[in-house]
C-alpha cells in the first residue's frame, strides 16, 4: 500500500462520524480520500478485554475478542468516499476501535494518532493508545426527537399575507394582492379568522403540521421586532382566537408551531424603552448588551441614523429596531423562558421554531429545552440555523434545524434563475446531497426541517425560472428525501417572487392558480404519507447522467423499494434500465400504471417517474 497522508483519513467520536442510536447500538463513519482504498475492515471490542498471559502472568488485550465489520462504501462525495458501519452487539455500552484499510493487496492500521501496520497473521496492532475510544453509551444522552416529526409535512405561513377572515371593516387595508414598491413592508390584514377558514385547504393538501411566522405583538407586517411577547397581535386577532386556531388545527390532525424571537426584541418593547428612558437607572439596564455606557444609548449618525459603528447597543445585524437580549442577565433570561412556557402550558402549541438561534447561548438553549419539554415531551424544538448545526443537535438542545444547506444544493440543480452561482451537474448535485447525508446522524437526519423556499429566499417557482414544471421536480427530491419537509404557502399553486416579493398575498381565485402543480404536489404528499420508503435516510445512487441531465436513486424500505427518476432537461430522453430491474414488474405511483422493468423508461421534458417495487 502507497503511503497515506493522516490528513486524508477523517474521523471523530462524538459526532455524525460516530454516534450512538441506542443503548446498544453504534454508528461509525469513516472519510477516506475518494479512490484511496478498496475497502475498510472495523476493528471493535470493549475496552476492558484484558486476561494475564499463561506466561507472564502480565495483563494483555484478548485481542481474539475485537469483532471486525467490513464497512459499506455508504457515499461518494466530490473528495471523499464514505464508509460506514452498525456496531450492535455492545452489551457493556462501550467500544474501543480502529479501521483497517485495504487497497486489494496489502493493508494497515488507522487509529486515532497514525497508521501502523498489521500483523504478519493480520493481527490488529497492541499499541492499545492508538484506539478510538466510545467510552459509554448514556441512555441520558442520546438524540431523541419527537417520533412524530418524520412523518410530517409542513406548510408555513406568513399570516399577514394568507387570508382575512371575519373582517367587517377593511377600510385602509390595500386590495388583497396589490403590489407595489412599498408592498413588502405593507400590513395586507391576514388573519388568525382568515387561516381558520382555511384549515379544510391545508388539510386536503395533505400538510400536517402549520409553521407560523411571528404572531406577537409587533409594528411591523413581519413581526420579528416583538412589542409583547404574551398576546396576538390585534391585527391577527385574540389569544382567545389562536386557542381556537390551534384546536380546529387539531381536530383536523394538523400539529401548531409558533415562531420565537429571542435574541432579541422591538424597538417598542417596553424594557427597552425604559432603558431608552432612564440609562443605567432602568432596571433592564442589563437585559441587553450596552456598548459603551459613557455614550448616549441610541445616537444618531451624521445622516440621521443610528448605524453600524454608530449604534451603541447589540443589535440583529446592524438593524437598529431589534436590539439584542442578553440572555446571561438571570432576569431576562427567566423572563423569556416563561414566554416559552406560557404558549406551551396555555394552548398547547406543538413546536417552536427559534429565529436567530445560532446566536444566542447553548446555555440558554439547554435550559429552554428542558423547561418546554417538561410540559410537553414530545415538543418539536427548531433552530433557524443556515449552515451545519451538529453543535446544537446532540440531544440537549434543539430536535432539529431549519435545513438551508438541504436549499442550496436543491436550488442549485433544479433552479434555473440563479445570482452569482453556477447551477449544478447532476454529478455535482449528487456529491452536495451525499455530503449533506454524511454531515449528521441518520436519527438527526430524520428530524431536520427541509426546505425549498421561505420567507427569506426567493420562491421556488422564480428560482426555476417561472416554469412550474421544473418547480415540481423539485418538490419530488423534496418529498422523496428524508427528515420533515416543508411547503411554503403558495408554492404549491405556482406563487412565484424573488426576494422582494417572496411574502405575496396567497391567490385564492382558481383563475390565479396553477393547478396541475397543485396536484402534483398533493399526489406526492399522499404518497409520502402511504408508502414508509420515500421518508427513509439512506439513498442509493443508480444514475446520475451529466449529459442527458437526468438522475435516478433508490429507496429501501422493510416492505417496498423505491426508484426515482429525475430528467431535468427539455430534451426528452430514455433513460437505461438499472440491471436489478431487469425482470421485474414495478407500479408507477404517479398513473397506476405496471412498467415492464426490461424495456427503457421514457422520460418527457422536465419530467420524473415514481416507481415502486413490492417485496
Amino acid at each position: 500500500m502507497r503511503e497515506l497522508e493522516l490528513a486524508s483519513v477523517i474521523h471523530e467520536p462524538k459526532g455524525p462520524l460516530c454516534y450512538a442510536v441506542d443503548a446498544r447500538t453504534l454508528h461509525i463513519r469513516l472519510k477516506t480520500r475518494k479512490g484511496d482504498v478498496s475497502g475498510v475492515t472495523l476493528l471493535a471490542a470493549d475496552p476492558f478485554n484484558w486476561r494475564p498471559s499463561p506466561e507472564t502472568g502480565i495483563y494483555e488485550y484478548a485481542t481474539e475478542t475485537m469483532q471486525r465489520v467490513e464497512m459499506k462504501k455508504e457515499y461518494v462525495t466530490r473528495l471523499h468516499d464514505c464508509w460506514f458501519a452498525e456496531v450492535t452487539d455492545i452489551p457493556w455500552g462501550r467500544v474501543k476501535y480502529g479501521f483497517v484499510l485495504h487497497d486489494g493487496e496489502t493493508s494497515c492500521f488507522a487509529g486515532c494518532h497514525d497508521f501502523t501496520p498489521m500483523g504478519e497473521n493480520g493481527e490488529p496492532p497492541a499499541d492499545h493508545s492508538n484506539y478510538y475510544m466510545y467510552p459509554y453509551i448514556l441512555e441520558e444522552d442520546l438524540y431523541k426527537a419527537p417520533a412524530w416529526v418524520k412523518d410530517t409535512v409542513w406548510y408555513q405561513i406568513f399570516p399577514d399575507r394568507f387570508s382575512r377572515g371575519g373582517r367587517e371593516d377593511e377600510a385602509g387595508l390595500p386590495e388583497w394582492g396589490s403590489e407595489d414598491a412599498d408592498s413588502y413592508d405593507r400590513i395586507y390584514g391576514g388573519n388568525l379568522e382568515g387561516i381558520v377558514t382555511r384549515l379544510d385547504y391545508i388539510k386536503e393538501l395533505g400538510a400536517s403540521g402549520i409553521y407560523f411566522t411571528p404572531l406577537f405583538v409587533s409594528p411591523s407586517a413581519h413581526k420579528y421586532d416583538t412589542k409583547d411577547y404574551f398576546q396576538i397581535d390585534p391585527l391577527f386577532g385574540t389569544n382567545e382566537i389562536f386557542g381556537t386556531l390551534v384546536k380546529e388545527a387539531h381536530k383536523r390532525g394538523i400539529r401548531v408551531m409558533l415562531d420565537a424571537v429571542f435574541n432579541h426584541c422591538g424597538y417598542e418593547h417596553p424594557f427597552w424603552q425604559d432603558v431608552l428612558k432612564n440609562g443605567r437607572d432602568s432596571k433592564y439596564y442589563d437585559y441587553f448588551y450596552i456598548v459603551d455606557p459613557e455614550r448616549p444609548i441610541a445616537p444618531e449618525s451624521q445622516e440621521g441614523k443610528f448605524y453600524g459603528e454608530h449604534l451603541n447597543y447589540r443589535t440583529f445585524g446592524f438593524t437598529e429596531f431589534m436590539p439584542k437580549w442578553n440572555t446571561a442577565n438571570p432576569e431576562a433570561r427567566e423572563y423569556l423562558l416563561s414566554v416559552a412556557e406560557f404558549w406551551v402550558k396555555e394552548y398547547g402549541i406543538d413546536g417552536w421554531r427559534l429565529d436567530v438561534a445560532n446566536e444566542v447561548s447553548h446555555e440558554f438553549w439547554r435550559e429552554f429545552r428542558k423547561r418546554v419539554k417538561v410540559l410537553n415531551p414530545d415538543i418539536y424544538i427548531l433552530g433557524e440555523n443556515w449552515l451545519n448545526s451538529n453543535p446544537w443537535l446532540l440531544g440537549d438542545q434543539f430536535d432539529a434545524v431549519m435545513n438551508y444547506e438541504f436549499t442550496t444544493p436543491a436550488v442549485r440543480f433544479f433552479g434555473t434563475n440563479l445570482r452569482n452561482q453556477e447551477p449544478y451537474a447532476p454529478t455535482e448535485f449528487m456529491h452536495a446531497i451525499n455530503e449533506l447525508l454524511i454531515a449528521y446522524p441518520k436519527p438527526v437526519a430524520s428530524s431536520l426541517f427541509n426546505l425549498l423556499d421561505s420567507h427569506d429566499t426567493a420562491r421556488i417557482l422564480t428560482l426555476c425560472g417561472d416554469n412550474p414544471d421544473i418547480a415540481a421536480l423539485a418538490y419530488v427530491f423534496q418529498l422523496t428525501y428524508a427528515g420533515s419537509p416543508s411547503i411554503y404557502y403558495g408554492g404549491e399553486i405556482g406563487l412565484g417572487g424573488d426576494e422582494r416579493h417572496n411574502r405575496r398575498c396567497m391567490p385564492w381565485k382558481p383563475e390565479q392558480q396553477n393547478r396541475k402543480l397543485y396536484e402534483t404536489v398533493r399526489r406526492l404528499i399522499a404518497l409520502r404519507q402511504e408508502h414508509p420508503s420515500f421518508r427513509e435516510v439512506d439513498i442509493e445512487w443508480l444514475q446520475a447522467d451529466d449529459d442527458k441531465r437526468t438522475l435516478i436513486y433508490r429507496k429501501n424500505a422493510p416492505s417496498e423499494t423505491l426508484y426515482v427518476l429525475i430528467h431535468h432537461s427539455a430534451e426528452p430522453q430514455s433513460a437505461d434500465v438499472p440491471e436489478d430491474w431487469k425482470g421485474r414488474s414495478l407500479t408507477d405511483l404517479m398513473t397506476g400504471e405496471t412498467v415492464d422493468g426490461d424495456a427503457p423508461l421514457k422520460l418527457g421534458p422536465y419530467g420524473f417517474r415514481l416507481l415502486l417495487d413490492r417485496k
